[in-house]
């Protein structure tokens, strides 16, 4: 009989029917502010390209459970630990170390039950001198440390887990606090109250903190800042008008480029930046292969910006010479083919058609409004009744910006409803529609429609783009049918850099706009005698 192995998964990394998913659970506290007991992402069936991105996922489910903690911070002045850094093995001997040291004293103060009660256990005592020399298992360490562990509330940090990357060299540095704080117990029990650590790695620890904590140097304000701060403060003065908000969509990719850097610097504070750690961020993730030259060019960039950010809040004072990466030298990123990145006819005809047999409202017309209008998903999950409205006989979609909607330019604007649309019916069953929300499911129905499209509409195919590029580039291409290039620029939500952007302000304008529209070839035309 052949012994089946079972195949050891990263962390939050799940199999299901030979699928992959990222999986993040969520503290009981939490669930009423996410709306569930766990946060999910489909990754496919490859084991290799569900590794690769199952960072980017957990890192921004991980930023939604920090917003919901921040929230149940707010409601019950209660703050939950969500430990999701690593924790430096070094520090966490000398707490480990001071607490049991103070604990023991202040029992001493309290009373002599205690100092005329119990002992140390001999045989602990030994066991923690095989945890220091490293001859436990990882089990083993863990039935030492686990309690103490609970009582720091750094449980759940990567590093604090059996097997994880960091595990023995925390539990070993764990094993040397605990035994060197049983030897002071035992020293004042014999009446020696002046006993000292022995142990080099934590001499070493030690001498380091004190070090940190009374460094002669001038302490600024904005020493202390993290970019979790930074991008908070960012987020308050675009409230109040000062400078331009950014979108969600990129907030969220600026919390995954921040945690990725953090994650490889293990440091957190802003003014400490070097252009070494960007040198040796960048070449770590080269090296690693996982992620492409434009990925980490791009991350490097969102890095660049959030500490421009920090120095102009700091009113230029945190890196007073300029950007700390001014010389930091970036991959050379060749351009893609816009034809990876852009359904096929023959792949874009197949998505309407299967749309038209789906039973969810936002799978049967998003994929027909996106292909007609190159909206991208986030700007249609959110539409209500009353942005499809009627100027002169031509209809109109109204993708707005404000009440926690936006786009990408941050400027609302009115698409004509391609005259594909009409035939198929959207404006008819728009009307037959209640006031409010035209799609269920808010802000994760983009999500849904990823997961659909992968399970339904194609499934078993990996070369797809999503369909935010694939519809949007192959209706760009469509405008080239004679479509102005002023409307084409409006008509799809680009900046140009000029006052053009306005193009399209007035009702005059919005029927000169769809007099462009019915410029615009219907995907579905010359095949299987579809007209025009």
């Amino acid at each position: 009989m052949t012994k089946k192995t079972t195949r050891k998964l990263p962390q939050y990394l799940q199999e299901l029917n030979g699928r992959y998913f990222a999986r993040v659970p969520i503290k009981e506290e939490l669930r009423p502010y996410i709306g569930g007991t766990q946060l999910r992402e489909p990754l496919g069936p490859d084991l290799r390209t569900a590794k690769e991105n199952l960072f980017y996922h957990v890192a921004v489910f991980k930023e939604r459970i920090r917003k919901a903690a921040e929230e149940y911070e707010r409601d019950t002045g209660k703050s939950l630990a969500l430990t999701t850094e690593p924790v430096d093995p070094s520090k966490l001997m000398v707490r480990h170390y001071r607490d049991i040291v103070s604990h023991d004293q202040s029992m001493r103060d309290a009373g002599s039950l205690y100092a005329t009660s119990g002992a140390v256990d001999d045989m602990l005592v030994s066991y923690l001198r095989d945890g220091m020399s490293g001859r436990l298992t990882d089990d083993q360490y863990y039935s030492i440390i686990a309690n103490s562990l609970e009582d720091m509330k750094v449980r759940f940090a990567p590093n604090a887990r059996p097997g994880a990357e960091g595990f023995r060299e925390l539990a070993r540095l764990m094993c040397v606090a605990q035994y060197e704080g049983l030897s002071r117990i035992a020293e004042r029990d014999d009446g020696i109250m002046t006993g000292e650590p022995e142990h080099p790695a934590l001499i070493d620890a030690i001498e380091q903190d004190k070090t940190e904590q009374t460094a002669d140097v001038e302490i600024r304000e904005f020493d202390h800042w993290t970019f979790d701060a930074v991008i908070d403060e960012q987020e308050r003065r675009a409230a109040m008008g000062l400078g331009r908000a950014k979108s969600e969509a990129t907030l969220e990719k600026y919390r995954v480029a921040q945690y990725d850097f953090e994650h490889f610097r293990k440091h957190k504070k802003v003014a400490t930046i070097t252009l070494a750690d960007g040198k040796a961020w960048r070449d770590h993730m080269l090296n690693k292969g996982k992620l492409s030259r434009k990925s980490i060019k791009d991350k490097i960039t969102i890095i660049r910006t959030l500490m421009n950010w920090a120095n102009m809040q700091a009113e230029k004072q945190m890196f007073p010479a300029g950007d700390p990466w001014a010389a930091l030298e970036l991959p050379n990123v060749e351009k893609a083919d816009s034809a990876e990145r852009t359904y096929s006819l023959k792949d874009a005809r197949h998505f309407l058609e299967f749309a038209r047999t789906a039973s969810r409202t936002s799978f049967r017309w998003i994929p027909w409004i996106i292909a007609h209008t190159g909206a991208r998903v986030n700007e249609i999950t959110v539409l209500e009744k009353r942005d499809v409205s009627e100027v002169e006989g031509h209809w109109f979609i109204h993708i707005r910006v404000g009440d926690g909607r936006t786009t990408k330019t941050h400027k609302a604007r009115k698409v004509p409803v391609h005259r594909a649309l009409i035939a198929e019916g959207f404006i008819e069953w728009v009307k037959a529609q209640p006031e409010g929300k035209l799609f269920p499911g808010g802000k994760n129905e983009d999500q849904r429609l990823r997961e659909w499209i992968h399970e339904k509409v194609f499934p078993n195919r990996n070369d797809l783009p999503p369909p935010n590029h694939g519809f949007r580039h192959l209706f760009e291409d469509a405008l080239f049918g004679g479509v102005s290039h002023k409307a084409a620029l409006y008509i799809t939500g680009r900046s140009s850099g000029s006052s053009a952007d306005d193009y399209g302000g007035s009702d005059y304008r919005l029927i000169e706009i769809a007099e462009q529209m019915d410029k615009v070839r219907n995907i579905l035309a010359h095949k299987r005698g579809v007209s025009e």
